[in-house]
């Protein structure tokens, strides 16, 4: 199937309402974000994700800046570029969609990286990218399944991951009533809701995540 292709088959789009968005729209919606699209610690999730056409466009622009501001180092590259991956999150119902995007997003990883360096990146650094995007990345229902899904907030200090789990359903609780910078009737000094996280796990090398089993 055409990556470029909206519609996969009659069936999809009639049982699942599935269209998948054209580049054109793509890139010119995330152009409307663009600053935050290019950041790399910005954090973007894409509830109904298909195979990652929007997913692919946001990591395009994150790894043009690490990039540009870590080029000359490889292990810098390395540690920002997965990084800005891990700050890359994607919900779809159908298995073969989440994969496709997971596949989509880890080959971007490889070929940016052959780009830059003219060689093939590390096991390593690949078996980070899939473990990362097999928790970011997850197959589910973002209307009506929020119970069952699990995100994982990545934090990068001094070459390490740190990771704290949270239930979606806590996360989309914490702005359902709030405006769009969270503060309640806009006023900073009252409390709001923040969601708490059910899981913290030990600090990892940011190179050794893949070797989780968890």
């Amino acid at each position: 199937m055409s990556e470029s292709k909206q519609v996969i088959s009659a069936e999809r789009v009639a049982e699942y309402g599935e269209v998948l968005t054209a580049e054109r729209e793509v890139e010119a919606m995330l152009d409307l974000v663009s600053a935050e699209a290019a950041r790399i610690d910005s954090r973007f999730l894409e509830p109904a994700c298909g195979n990652g056409n929007f997913l692919t466009a946001i990591l395009r622009r994150k790894l043009e800046t690490v990039a540009r501001l870590y080029k000359v180092k490889p292990s810098e590259y390395q540690e920002q570029s997965l990084f800005a991956l891990a700050c890359v999150y994607g919900i779809d119902i159908l298995p073969d969609n989440a994969q496709a995007a997971r596949d989509r997003l880890t080959e971007q990883m490889r070929d940016k990286y052959k780009t830059l360096y003219k060689t093939e990146p590390a096991e390593a650094y690949l078996k980070a990218a899939r473990y990362i995007l097999s928790k970011n990345i997850v197959c589910g229902d973002a209307l009506n399944g929020v119970e069952k899904i699990s995100f994982i907030q990545w934090s990068l200090i001094d070459g390490n991951f740190k990771r704290e789990e949270y239930k979606f359903g806590h996360l989309t609780a914490s702005c359902a009533d709030l405006p769009l910078f969270g503060f309640a009737d806009g006023d900073p000094e009252k409390p709001v809701y923040q969601a708490k996280s059910v899981k913290t796990y030990p600090l990892i090398s940011v190179l050794k995540i893949g070797e989780c089993d968890d």
